[in-house]
């Protein structure tokens, strides 16, 4: 078989990639394109969710949930 994910990289540097990849990329993995992405960041940092007690940042942790 293909693999599907060919991205050796994991956690924050794997959402980094992937917000800065092709833009269709986002919409593949997560079920969301990069606009709605960002909102919904955007939406959780004005609530008060930003990063977490060990250190995962706002955007992996959306990124973990719509995967």
């Amino acid at each position: 078989p293909i693999p599907f994910h060919k991205s050796i990289l994991t956690g924050h540097a794997w959402v980094m990639e992937l917000l800065n990849s092709h833009p269709d990329q986002i919409q593949v993995c997560l079920g969301v394109n990069h606009d709605v992405f960002n909102a919904l960041v955007h939406t959780l940092l004005c609530h008060g969710h930003g990063i977490s007690p060990n250190g995962i940042t706002v955007e992996e942790q959306l990124a973990v949930f719509l995967y």
